[in-house]
């Protein structure tokens, strides 16, 4: 699961006056590394847009570490990366996180329903059962960290289920999963994972 480990004091502006809230974020990856990114959320719609990985570091201090040594220079650099990562266009709005000020617990459960809808949603566009977690992740338009919530409300509700497969986690349709999106008509034979 994404861990946020700070954000900076000053914000950034962009070449056309947009103002940034930066955050360093990353998850622990197998073999007891860290992988460490950078996240920029744009202040007048907080929309939020991220580099690729932008460190791989033996634990999570390494990560801080790294960021404690970032310049103004490679932050300007890293907010040109975020920007310009080719992403499929969203059918789906963004939206703010599921937690904040003045979210209270009705608000907080619409939003992380509406979540859960656009995750299996992405299952229905794309025509698969079966996704790489981190594509998930990066097509919805959502902090990672309510996306995970979605789907371990998912999982609870027996949609979806998590595997393990070369190291790389997949996010998996039940067969109920595949009723409630409609994929019935998917081949499935070469998805059985053997783990």
């Amino acid at each position: 699961m994404d861990t946020l480990f700070q954000q900076f004091e000053r914000p950034m502006t962009d070449a056309g006056g947009d103002t940034y809230l930066v955050f360093v974020q990353g998850r622990s990856r197998p073999h007891d590394t860290w992988e460490g990114w950078l996240v920029f959320e744009r202040q007048r719609d907080s929309r939020r847009f991220s580099t690729p990985v932008e460190t791989t570091q033996p634990d999570a201090q390494a990560v801080l570490y790294w960021a404690s040594g970032l310049s103004a220079v490679y932050l300007e650099g890293a907010l040109e990366r975020a920007l310009s990562v080719s992403i499929a266009p969203r059918s789906i709005a963004d939206a703010p996180p599921l937690a904040g000020y003045g979210v209270d617990t009705v608000e907080r459960t619409r939003r992380l329903s509406q979540i859960e809808r656009h995750v299996l949603a992405l299952f229905q566009n794309i025509r698969l059962t079966r996704l790489l977690t981190e594509r998930v992740l990066d097509q919805l338009p959502y902090p990672s960290s309510d996306v995970m919530r979605a789907v371990e409300e998912l999982e609870l509700k027996r949609l979806v289920v998590r595997r393990t497969k070369s190291g790389k986690e997949l996010l998996c349709l039940t067969d109920e999963g595949v009723r409630a999106t409609g994929l019935t008509d998917v081949p499935r034979r070469d998805e059985r994972l053997s783990l």
